[in-house]
């Protein structure tokens, strides 16, 4: 019966270090994804710095036009249009990056109840493994305890015998 607790709970143990190892996989499967994310973010800034660059750049070239010729307003005025698309391209990158932000954000909070739930597991283990022990130290005791009895109900057994064939003995004496 012991023996087959021991053995339930080492079925215990095994699916527990199995669920360690597939959250261990997903935790590596996250930090892949957030590297990849973040590789992304840095090219979009590297592009966004650029456009920033050109962007001031267009400015200054603005100011020079509008300067030398009024005659350039109208091309000023396409200029204008293109610097409206171009911040809604930017406002659309600031809300990828505002998105990914919020990503990387729930992506942190899961990894730290992973990482919760992977030292609960352990804690269990390592309680799971004491309990063994003492299961283990407790059936060898009562092993040792019942070898002893054994041995004296075989003692009690024979001087059993030998009483009653004193007794009949003593009975055919009389």
């Amino acid at each position: 019966m012991i023996d087959q607790k021991l053995d339930l709970i080492l079925v215990e143990l095994k699916e527990i270090k199995a669920v360690q190892a597939s959250q261990g996989e997903q935790l590596n499967s996250q930090s892949k994804q957030l590297n990849s994310q973040s590789e992304q973010l840095n090219s979009q800034s590297e592009q966004l710095n650029s456009q920033n660059k050109q962007l001031s750049n267009h400015h200054q070239h603005f100011k020079e036009i509008n300067k030398q010729l009024k005659e350039i307003r109208g091309k000023l005025n396409e200029h204008d249009q293109e610097f409206k698309e171009i911040r809604g391209q930017l406002q659309s990158h600031n809300e990828q990056l505002n998105s990914h932000g919020e990503h990387i954000q729930q992506l942190i909070h899961i990894v730290a109840a992973t990482n919760t739930k992977v030292e609960e597991l352990t804690d269990h283990m390592n309680q799971v493994r004491e309990d063994i022990s003492v299961l283990k130290t407790n059936q060898q005791t009562v092993l040792q305890t019942q070898q002893e009895h054994e041995k004296l109900l075989e003692r009690l057994s024979i001087r059993s015998v030998s009483h009653e064939a004193d007794i009949a003995e003593l009975r055919r004496a009389k």
